[in-house]
């Protein structure tokens, strides 16, 4: 996949591009945050360098993140998801009480992919997950009111079922009773890609520009203990 040099102006142009259909998947999962999103909310930036693919990683000044990629929100998280914190600074306020059941978080994870407007039978998400996980209670902090809701593609046994494989991830808060983290991976989730005024300067194998105001999404990779359980 050819690489683009990424200029201020197409940075920008794909940001304005994109942010709509980020403010609607914000309002689509009744997420705490201002409607509709504006560029003024906007504290980070990271435009995607590959030439068919319109998006890239934006965080939010409150702190949420989002992934827009071939032409859709792929992904998302709270700064209140324990699955992807990563400053364990005043840790203790992830403790707390269950006010739901993991049928109930189930049930949530199912409705909210289907305002995202995804049929649950074309994904299994209408079936049992494929698995749920449950951090385990904490000597420090005592119980964590999360759990990780995942519906995997079912074995492929071709190669055009390995293409179509796909995975469905919610976090959910337990307590406060909010989706916290998603996760779209696979290809059915594709749709048509904004389309983009600003021209391209120049493609690999010359040197992409480096913006120092544009950071390099880092993710977690040190998650807390969990456990598996199956649904209540």
């Amino acid at each position: 996949m050819p690489f683009i040099q990424i200029t201020a102006a197409y940075s920008n142009a794909v940001l304005v591009a994109i942010l709509p259909h980020v403010s609607n998947c914000a309002k689509q999962l009744e997420l705490p945050i201002a409607q509709p999103i504006t560029v003024e909310q906007v504290g980070k930036f990271n435009a995607s360098p590959y030439t068919n693919n319109v998006g890239g990683g934006l965080w939010l000044t409150n702190h949420y993140w989002f992934a827009f990629s071939f032409g859709c929100v792929n992904g998302f998280r709270s700064p209140d998801d324990w699955f992807t914190i990563q400053n364990f600074d005043n840790i203790e306020r992830f403790s707390g009480n269950d006010n739901m059941t993991t049928n109930s978080a189930i049930d949530l994870a199912r409705s909210s992919f289907s305002k995202l407007g995804y049929q649950q039978e074309t994904f299994h998400v209408n079936e049992q997950p494929t698995s749920l996980e449950i951090p385990s209670d904490s000597k420090k902090i005592g119980h964590v009111p999360y759990c990780r809701i995942t519906w995997e593609s079912p074995q492929a046994t071709t190669r055009e079922e390995r293409l179509k494989s796909y995975t469905v991830q919610f976090d959910i808060d337990l307590q406060h009773k909010q989706v916290v983290g998603m996760s779209l991976s696979g290809t059915n989730f594709w749709r048509q890609s904004p389309t983009i005024d600003v021209g391209l300067e120049s493609d690999y194998p010359k040197p992409i520009q480096s913006h120092t105001n544009v950071p390099v999404l880092h993710l977690n990779t040190g998650n807390p203990p969990t456990i598996l359980r199956k649904p209540e």
